[in-house]
């Protein structure tokens, strides 16, 4: 049974270490002392040295009956700024931060939910199989931390992810794939007052390129945006240089495909329309999933959303988490609602409840 008091409690010392993307030592640390305390084995893999962060990702691993799946849990460590000095209070069942910072239930609910299940899997008497309980790093800047995740220390053949908004009992089957688009025009300097006509404007050239771009809501699938500008170095120079950055999604890839090219058009024809060069690089960030009912994850999720009292809600996002990494990498994983609201502002919130919810979650899918 769920200790609310530890839970609660758990909650409120994780959200106040700081770790902001890069800086997830302190919760590393922290997380590893209790987990080795409980009798996990502890593993910091070496993506911390790769991406340029002060630590790895964190594995530990429980033993467990050998007649039982392996299994992993996910969340990441990180939080989005700000995110320093974290104050949580709780009033009305509702737990936010005191001050003008976010509270980081993005992703620190499901650690808290994923640390009392641990207790609950060592200190009870039903039997369990192996669990890996994986903490990434630098999830928040590109999913960084499971992209440069050491898989050698991971022996869960299925994974569960605690790391999605949405209410306890949604659990997140498709997801889209991303691109980043980027580009570099480049026209030429010239005097502003006195000979402006020399010049090639390399700003114009962009926004040209952004004018003309089809951007938002594509449809109910995909959706585009231009997110990073900049260039010129004074008032007084036509600019020789302009840069843009961008991205695309979509739970189709042809799609993606497809609103990826009407970009890199658009920003072709918008240096050709001012004489200007550009470059463009197109990046893919991560690969989608779409996961069938059916599938053993899928319905290992739904059998222990059901065992605590919910219906599972099969749902869709055009978000992107460790999940796609873990998916692309032929690892079968779900994301689950963990319950907050409000992630990457100041209004961020947690009800006991819902976090109650979430480790119970766990317990289920754990000891399944």
């Amino acid at each position: 049974m769920v200790d609310q008091k530890r839970l609660v409690d758990n909650f409120f010392e994780i959200v106040s270490i700081d770790s902001l993307s890069f800086k997830e030592k302190k919760l590393v640390d922290y997380l590893a002392r209790k987990l080795k305390g409980l009798g996990f084995s502890i593993k910091v893999d070496g993506a911390g040295a790769i991406i340029g962060g002060n630590t790895g990702n964190l594995i530990a691993h429980l033993p467990g009956n050998s007649d039982k799946p392996p299994i992993y849990f996910n969340c990441h460590l990180d939080t989005v700024e700000p995110g320093i000095g974290v104050e949580p209070v709780l009033k009305d069942g509702i737990i936010r931060a005191a001050g003008e910072t976010v509270l980081g239930a993005d992703d620190k609910a499901g650690i808290a939910a994923i640390l009392e299940m641990a207790h609950i899997a060592v200190e009870g008497e039903d039997t369990h199989g192996p669990i890996d309980l994986v903490f990434t790093v630098a999830e928040e800047t590109g999913l960084l931390g499971a992209k440069n995740l050491d898989w050698s220390l991971v022996t869960g053949e299925y994974g569960f992810v605690l790391d999605a908004a949405g209410l306890v009992g949604e659990i997140y089957t498709v997801a889209p794939w991303q691109n980043t688009i980027s580009a570099v025009f480049r026209g030429r300097a010239a005097h502003a007052g006195v000979n402006p006509e020399l010049g090639v404007s390399a700003v114009q050239a962009a926004a040209r390129a952004i004018e003309t771009m089809p951007l938002g809501r594509r449809d109910s699938e995909t959706t585009a945006n231009i997110g990073e500008i900049k260039g010129g170095r004074a008032p007084n120079i036509v600019p020789e240089l302009a840069e843009i950055k961008g991205e695309a999604r979509s739970l189709k890839l042809n799609k993606l495909d497809r609103q990826t090219d009407r970009m890199v058009q658009a920003i072709n024809h918008g240096a050709k329309a001012f004489g200007a060069e550009v470059d463009v690089d197109v990046a893919r960030e991560y690969d989608g999933y779409n996961l069938s009912s059916k599938k053993k994850v899928v319905v290992w999720a739904s059998e222990a959303i059901k065992h605590i009292g919910l219906e599972p809600i099969y749902a869709s996002t055009g978000g992107g988490s460790d999940t796609n990494v873990f998916n692309s990498r032929g690892a079968p994983t779900v994301n689950l609602g963990v319950g907050y609201i409000d992630p990457h502002t100041t209004n961020e919130s947690i009800s006991q409840d819902q976090l109650r919810l979430a480790a119970e979650l766990a317990v289920a899918i754990a000891l399944r």
